[in-house]
């Protein structure tokens, strides 16, 4: 039996490695192992008050801060019977989807790109003054400004409260976004084209997975209330946990998804397939190039968020600043809150049990890299399974999980650990 070991995962978010076992000279058997130091997050926000945990759990991460406090938010105002106002809503999709674009430009420029031209890192793409690398890096730091003008600053955002959200921004900074949101409408076409025509994917099978995402059943969206899966099948998010049945791993500092209809995929790809299935108006990747398919995918959601932020954008200039922005809790109520949202890597759950003093009892928080866990070996498994040179095996099995956008750092939530004596 023969051992290699894909240590340190690079150009991913957190720590992870690959192990992949040989037996007569064939891929025998793949370890995916998140290996994040435990974060504790769940246990940490139990006995505090319902408002202080969206401030705690945005933590989790820098680069998926907005999504993981706006679903915390949700979930939490759902538990209350709380509906923000609608100005309030338009900015925190605003909000959402500068998050989404940066983390999109992020991974397809920075950490997919070198793999594309056959270089070891974006550092030698930046010294050649390639284009679509410098672009790119121009990119995120468009979605960045997002941020920071609607959440008060680029990460861990300070704009989102309980009941809404605290200000309203200023009228030049939404003119100035606007201005250069137009810019990027122009360019990303060819942008866009020039990065697809890379094309310098390795051969790949059909993607493994169950696709899994939230969204709207009319219209392609970020959040939603249902859970839709598989073909045409659908849930109340507040059953994912009978359908992701997640458990604890020996082997990961992850919890994995278990569900019997599992396992899931979730992600862009995941997001195109169910908004296919639903014949929405979005364009659909074609699956030629496997789970590296994600990318082209990704690709995609970057045009139609740069549309959407338009509409959004206009709402703002048109909107009465005077509007009301937070609805105010009157009387705190104990309860359950579920809330789902498409993070840039896929779902994100997050789910509180609530007192009737307001302090949290229980909190669960489901996210993208987590579930991806189980679909990742096997694509690795399946796509590598006649590969028989050890460099190729482990430049592959990088580029595989490298094509999910694995978030580490938010994948790792263990609640408590239990030695046996």
């Amino acid at each position: 039996m023969t051992r290699l070991v894909v240590d340190p995962l690079t150009r991913v978010e957190g720590h992870g490695r690959v192990e992949l076992l040989l037996k007569e000279g064939g891929l025998h058997e793949v370890k995916v192992r998140l290996l994040e130091s435990p974060r504790l997050f769940e246990s940490l926000v139990v006995g505090r008050r319902y408002d202080e945990v969206p401030d705690l759990v945005c933590r989790i991460c820098a680069i998926c801060s907005a999504a993981h406090k706006l679903t915390a938010l949700q979930a939490l105002e759902n538990l209350m019977a709380i509906r923000v106002p609608p100005l309030a809503a338009t900015l925190r999709e605003l909000l959402l989807l500068g998050g989404h674009l940066q983390s999109h430009a992020l991974h397809l420029f920075c950490l997919i790109l070198p793999d594309l031209c056959d270089t070891p890192d974006l550092l030698v793409l930046l010294q050649r003054k390639d284009p679509l690398a410098e672009a790119g890096i121009k990119l995120k730091a468009f979605g960045n400004r997002l941020q920071e003008v609607v959440g008060g600053r680029v990460v861990h955002p300070v704009n989102p409260v309980f009941g809404g959200v605290s200000y309203f921004p200023c009228r030049q900074d939404i003119e100035t976004l606007l201005k250069e949101l137009l810019h990027w409408q122009t360019c990303w076409p060819d942008l866009c084209t020039q990065f697809l025509q890379l094309g310098n994917y390795p051969e790949a099978r059909p993607v493994i997975g169950n696709a899994l995402a939230t969204g709207l059943q009319e219209s392609f969206a970020l959040n939603g209330e249902s859970l839709f899966y598989g073909k045409e099948q659908l849930i109340s998010s507040s059953g994912y946990k009978e359908l992701l049945g997640e458990r604890a791993r020996e082997d990961s500092h992850a919890k994995d998804s278990n569900g019997q209809s599992g396992p899931f995929l979730t992600g862009a790809l995941a997001r195109a397939r169910l908004a296919a299935d639903r014949k929405l108006r979005f364009d659909t990747p074609a699956e030629a190039f496997g789970i590296h398919g994600n990318n082209l995918a990704q690709a995609s959601e970057i045009g139609w968020t740069l549309q959407r932020l338009g509409q959004l954008l206009e709402i703002l200039l048109e909107a009465d600043p005077a509007e009301p922005l937070r609805k105010t809790l009157k009387q705190v109520n104990g309860g359950v809150g579920t809330a789902a949202t498409e993070a840039p890597r896929g779902l994100l759950i997050h789910h509180y049990v609530v007192d009737e003093w307001g302090k949290v009892v229980a909190a669960d928080i489901v996210t993208p890299t987590a579930i991806n866990q189980r679909v990742m070996a096997a694509q690795i498994m399946a796509d590598l399974a006649d590969e028989k040179d050890h460099e190729r095996l482990c430049k592959g099995a990088e580029r595989i999980v490298r094509a999910y956008d694995p978030c580490i750092s938010c994948a790792v939530h263990l609640v408590r650990v239990e030695h046996s004596s």
